[in-house]
């Protein structure tokens, strides 16, 4: 991904480059902005550059060198055909990594990590199924044929369901990698995915503890503007590599299972 300075689409409005992020893009989306120093994690060290009025100033050139990793391996992985989960249930990041994951067709939590999600995931996709018959069932249901009373039963099940499970909707098997904002809050979801060994990609604040974390994008995990940067960059190189999926799948070819590289999925995890 070459670093080069994004183009101005309006004489207001500048769009970014997803393929070419540039330090001041960064800086725009105030992903540099830390912690307190008095609330940081020690083991965030190496990702602090320095301190400004008490507070950390996070190195965003270390934070494109690793974005820039992450864009190669998120492009590897789909284009092998590997899934990536997209997670999210803080207030700040529920919407962004929603239309993110949208975007990119990819599965999302945006309300709450159900322990088990990926440890016991055969029990989510029941659920997940039965959304899906209640779903149906609404449709062909003959409304008529019911009470007010009933139909709204059936509407609050869907609703409930739908609050847990909208975007598992397409989950068939369990994800290649998971993408994480807010490593703090989302400690379940990053223990099963150690468990079973699927790779994680975290946006790791100055006060978080980074161990698990395959891939640490060092930045802000409170800013709207500094999560829908790095969720739209890892969006659009999901699509890429999804793109060349499908031109693969259009050639006779021998079959490639998705995986993660060992040796690019272990660079930069924290133990």
């Amino acid at each position: 991904m070459t670093m080069t300075s994004t183009e101005n689409t309006s004489k207001t409005e500048q769009k970014l480059d997803l393929k070419n992020i540039n330090p001041k893009d960064l800086l725009d989306a105030g992903i540099h902005f830390g912690h307190e120093k008095t609330k940081w994690n020690p083991k965030m060290k190496s990702y602090i550059h320095s301190t400004r009025k008490g507070v950390h100033v996070i190195n965003i050139f270390k934070t494109l060198e690793i974005l820039n990793d992450v864009t190669k391996f998120v492009k590897s992985l789909t284009a092998n055909g590997g899934k990536i989960l997209m997670l999210g249930t803080k207030k700040q990041s529920q919407q962004t990594i929603k239309n993110a994951a949208i975007q990119s067709n990819s599965s999302y939590v945006v309300s709450r990590w159900l322990g088990g999600t990926m440890t016991n995931y055969q029990t989510i996709l029941k659920r997940v199924k039965h959304l899906a018959e209640l779903e149906e069932e609404q449709k062909n249901i003959d409304s008529s044929s019911l009470t007010k009373k009933e139909l709204t039963l059936i509407n609050k099940k869907i609703n409930k369901l739908n609050k847990f499970f909208e975007g598992l909707k397409n989950y068939k098997k369990l994800p290649d990698c998971i993408f994480v904002v807010d490593v703090k809050k989302e400690k379940i979801a990053i223990n099963e995915a150690n468990i079973l060994k699927i790779p994680v990609i975290g946006l790791v604040d100055s006060d978080s503890d980074p161990s698990g974390i395959d891939f640490v994008i060092p930045g802000n995990d409170d800013s709207i503007k500094s999560i829908k940067l790095i969720s739209d960059v890892i969006s659009n190189s999901i699509i890429e590599g999804k793109g060349l999926f499908a031109q693969k799948s259009k050639r006779p070819a021998q079959s490639q299972k998705p995986s993660a590289d060992p040796s690019i999925a272990s660079v930069n995890r924290k133990e």
